[in-house]
């Protein structure tokens, strides 16, 4: 799924506080992530490039997109890892969300709910994994670092708690370019295999507790109407399953993994919203 945004998103989260409501403009926009893999909450979804796209519509403080996982390569190599499981190539995911997001005296929140649905003719990830989750997102951006705790609780396959904890450093590299250097955490509370033999839940972890540490930096760029925004990411891996980072017997237990990517981003208002 689509990563919450701390920096970039916090302009939009103002929407709802800093202007009226009836002079409020909406806003659609297009995001388009090229990375190496996928890797979500420490997991490698897939271990191959993936195109994913992101477009959304905010309105009044409501913002609410289609997200996908386009996998445009076939998954035929003994270490591969994909979501349609070497099946097929295209449209492997598609999440829809909808959230809503206020500021407040130098700190921002949003509140949405996700759905995730799987490409029924996957091999790997198919519909029957189907799954939706609510989440909150607290973000402090009046300090010299910019703090963000979110959690996510799923509320239908696997109903469990994910808590992520992250700080970014803005470093100026010139008058116009800002590294953003980050760390975050993630915590498993409720998604990890439950040990009742009667349950029928599914699991993202193996364990609770600690799931993974990532590191990155990352920068935005723009060129007319469109951000560019590159990000380089080195994690280390603590949970069994965040730890596989291929099929083949040496990939299936290291301790860390990198990936990288970068997104464009294209913005548009579409005039003052009426009540």
């Amino acid at each position: 799924m689509r990563t919450l945004k701390v920096v970039g998103g916090l302009a939009l989260l103002s929407l709802g506080a800093v202007m009226p409501a009836a002079a409020q403009d909406a806003t659609i926009g297009i995001d388009v992530g090229l990375n190496s893999n996928y890797n979500w909450r420490g997991l490698s979804l897939a271990n191959k490039p993936v195109l994913q796209p992101d477009v959304w519509l905010s309105v009044y403080g409501f913002t609410g997109g289609v997200w996908a996982n386009v996998e445009p390569t076939k998954c035929d190599g003994t270490n591969d890892i994909c979501e349609t499981g070497g099946a097929r190539t295209g449209i492997a995911e598609i999440d829809y969300w909808l959230e809503y997001g206020r500021s407040f005296a130098g700190a921002s929140a949003k509140v949405g709910w996700v759905a995730y649905t799987y490409n029924k003719n996957n091999a790997f990830l198919d519909n029957t994994a189907n799954t939706s989750e609510i989440y909150g997102q607290v973000t402090l951006s009046n300090l010299p670092i910019t703090p963000t705790l979110a959690a996510w609780y799923d509320i239908d396959n696997i109903k469990g708690l994910y808590i992520q904890g992250s700080v970014v450093y803005g470093v100026k590299a010139s008058p116009a370019v800002t590294i953003n250097l980050g760390a975050l955490a993630g915590l498993s509370a409720g998604q990890e295999v439950n040990t009742d033999p009667n349950s029928t839940e599914s699991a993202n972890f193996a364990e609770s507790g600690l799931t993974h540490v990532d590191l990155s930096a990352s920068t935005s760029l723009t060129a007319g109407p469109v951000s560019i925004a590159p990000s380089f990411h080195f994690q280390i891996s603590h949970d069994p399953f965040t730890k596989i980072n291929g099929l083949d017997a040496g990939n299936l237990d290291k301790g860390s993994k990198i990936w990288f990517g970068v997104t464009l981003s294209w913005s548009r208002g579409l005039g003052a919203a009426t009540e």
